[in-house]
């Protein structure tokens, strides 16, 4: 079962999102043929997962032999080679060496095909590196709008980690592009929006750019805002407006477990020990450590994600008081009817969830006070 938001409970249907970057990964690979060898930039590997949410097996049904991430040797036999990758250098070398390796590998049967795509948008830069590198033609190249991903029911994120240094450091301005295309993209499956204010010189630049792709548009005859609009305001703020706040201490659950643990893609990755079900079986093959989701699919987390961290503690606690009544005043009633024992029957999974998620948190929460005890 996946660990990604089911996006079943939020104000705009986001899942809408994640079906039409699915829908296009598929179409990827239906128009590349039936034996692919898929070869995966490791930064692409935890956005991946929150649209194919039913893991990468279902990649089979659409021609995907062999599925491969950068940093390992590649060896297949498959007729086609897909790379899906970020627009960066590092990627683009990683690119040339499998192809060279590739094609002058004397055990393959047969001429491999090279198809790139990249995530989200192709760049000059990648080009020349190619040209360079002296395998531009040998490749298809492509695009793949896996823009904005949903990571809960109110998060949709580009997952462009370097961008503040690549516009402010490297003075890269490339991702603006995918932000306004992204920004315009929403607004074509959710209509127009309304109002549109920014504080920033890169603010300014993106509304600037999804301006030009509406007039764009409406020349092409495809205006964007047929539709009714579900969104009213957006703003967009330069990360350099307030560089002090991220540099203070979160006092939330949330901010310090990403403080401390950190989050990767709406995962923490913690022990096993931390949240092993004390119930379960010990067994000698569990891992030194899992990842834990963090999204709204976790009830109790959706509801004190945003806590104080001194308010944490006694919520936590009433918490396991309710699920305690719950079960004493079942075994208390020695004259429970069939229908009644049937109902708690029925409550016995979401009261075991409940416990789960409990105690898991518990000891995050412990491990959040021992942390800062600490400091």
């Amino acid at each position: 079962m996946s660990k990604a938001c089911t996006l079943e409970n939020g104000v705009l249907n986001l899942a809408v999102l994640r079906e039409d970057s699915r829908r296009e990964l598929f179409s990827i690979l239906d128009s590349i043929g039936k034996d692919i060898c898929f070869v995966l930039d490791p930064e692409l590997n935890g956005p991946l997962n929150h649209v194919l949410v039913d893991g990468t097996a279902v990649l089979k049904d659409h021609g995907v032999k062999d599925f491969h991430a950068f940093g390992k040797t590649v060896k297949t036999s498959c007729e086609f080679v897909l790379f899906l990758v970020r627009p960066s250098v590092r990627a683009m070398r990683y690119v040339a060496k499998y192809i060279r390796d590739l094609g002058t590998d004397k055990s393959a049967s047969s001429k491999k095909r090279f198809h790139l795509y990249f995530v989200s948008r192709r760049t000059l830069v990648c080009d020349e590196v190619l040209k360079k590198e002296g395998v531009f033609g040998s490749l298809s190249v492509g695009e793949y709008k896996m823009d904005l991903i949903p990571f809960d029911d109110d998060v949709l994120t580009l997952e462009l980690d370097s961008c503040f240094k690549e516009f402010y450091v490297d003075g890269d301005k490339t991702n603006l592009h995918t932000v306004a295309a992204s920004l315009i993209k929403l607004q074509t499956v959710f209509g127009m929006i309304p109002h549109v204010k920014y504080k920033g010189t890169m603010a300014k630049t993106i509304y600037q750019m999804m301006a030009h792709f509406q007039r764009e548009q409406e020349v092409a005859g495809n205006p964007i805002g047929v539709l009714d609009p579900e969104i009213d305001t957006v703003v967009l703020i330069d990360r350099n407006v307030d560089l002090v706040t991220p540099m203070c201490t979160p006092l939330t659950y949330e901010g310090l477990l990403d403080e401390i643990l950190g989050i990767t893609h709406g995962f923490v990755t913690v022990d096993a020990e931390l949240i092993a079900d004390d119930d379960a079986p010990n067994s000698g093959n569990r891992p030194a450590q899992v990842s834990v989701p963090l999204n709204s699919n976790d009830k109790l987390y959706a509801e004190v994600r945003d806590y104080h961290v001194e308010r944490l503690g006694m919520n936590l606690q009433q918490q396991a008081r309710e699920i305690r009544e719950r079960y004493d005043e079942f075994r208390k009633n020695r004259d429970a009817s069939i229908s009644e024992i049937r109902e708690f029957v029925k409550r016995i999974p979401g009261l075991k969830q409940s416990y789960q998620s409990l105690q898991q948190h518990i000891n995050l929460a412990e491990l959040i006070k021992k942390t800062t005890d600490s400091k």
